[in-house]
């Protein structure tokens, strides 16, 4: 099963490049954040392209649009700021879009961070499974700590590190996600990030990598490296301008995608 997640910057023109994207790559669910294109539109267009999905109920989080192939989903918990699906009885999808550096400080992102974790717990309790994924802007770093940090996702980025499950912390058992995004982090590869940021304060990374997908160590398996990417152009458009940055004129994030195998199990 392939994802697509992209934050689309409120740009009301952006269907045909999402389309050429979900064609190109095959996917199966596309998350998008800041949305306002028409997703009826959306729908009608990859229906002509042969690809045919339904959208996908996120009532109560205004923040997210979700749609995809697979007609057995079911919402789950939902919030403000994410929203839950149980996808083919099979696992936890959790589509996120953070308060922004700009409205929130890092104590109230990691307050948000932590709150959200708590919820996915309570919602894997009632689905009887462990098998998560979150994905989406976080609006922040993997290193930042409402995604590093126990007390936030928890989020590891040694893969082996997360096979324990949890972490004991003052004698409380902390959960572990592993996060991939870790692996497209700097300049060996380009992008070096999915967001481009240039600031006058002291301290700038300049790239950032605040669009995230993150897993459960018991999807380790499942999850395919060589899948992860950050998309930088289709056939016929390019996605960053001629600095190779993000082009605002299109989003001033750049989208992910990836997969997970599918398993035939049900809760």
């Amino acid at each position: 099963m392939r994802f697509l997640f992209w934050n689309t910057y409120n740009n009301t023109d952006i269907n045909p490049i999402i389309c050429e994207i979900v064609e190109e790559q095959n996917i199966n669910t596309i998350i998008l954040a800041e949305y306002k294109d028409s997703v009826d539109d959306l729908i009608q267009h990859l229906f002509q392209k042969g690809i045919l999905m339904h959208p996908y109920i996120t009532l109560g989080c205004d923040r997210i649009t979700m749609l995809g192939t697979n007609e057995n989903v079911f919402p789950s918990r939902q919030d403000t700021y994410y929203t839950m699906q149980i996808v083919e009885k099979d696992f936890l999808l959790c589509a996120v879009h953070l308060p922004s550096r700009l409205h929130a400080d890092p104590s109230t992102q990691l307050m948000k961070s932590h709150s959200i974790a708590y919820d996915i717990e309570l919602a894997e309790k009632e689905s009887g499974s462990l098998e998560s994924i979150v994905v989406g802007d976080f609006n922040q770093n993997p290193y930042d700590h409402g995604c590093l940090g126990a007390t936030g996702f928890h989020s590891i980025p040694v893969a082996a590190e997360t096979k324990r499950l949890s972490r004991k912390i003052l004698g409380e058992d902390r959960k572990m996600f592993y996060n991939p995004m870790w692996n497209l982090l700097g300049d060996f590869q380009y992008p070096p990030g999915t967001y481009y940021y240039k600031s006058s304060q002291e301290k700038t990374e300049f790239w950032n990598i605040f669009d995230q997908v993150m897993i459960r160590p018991q999807l380790r398996n499942r999850f395919v490296d060589t899948s992860l990417k950050i998309i930088t152009e289709t056939e016929t458009t390019s996605l960053v301008d001629k600095n190779r940055h993000p082009s605002k004129k299109i989003s001033d994030h750049l989208p992910i995608v990836f997969e997970v195998k599918e398993n035939n199990h049900e809760l």
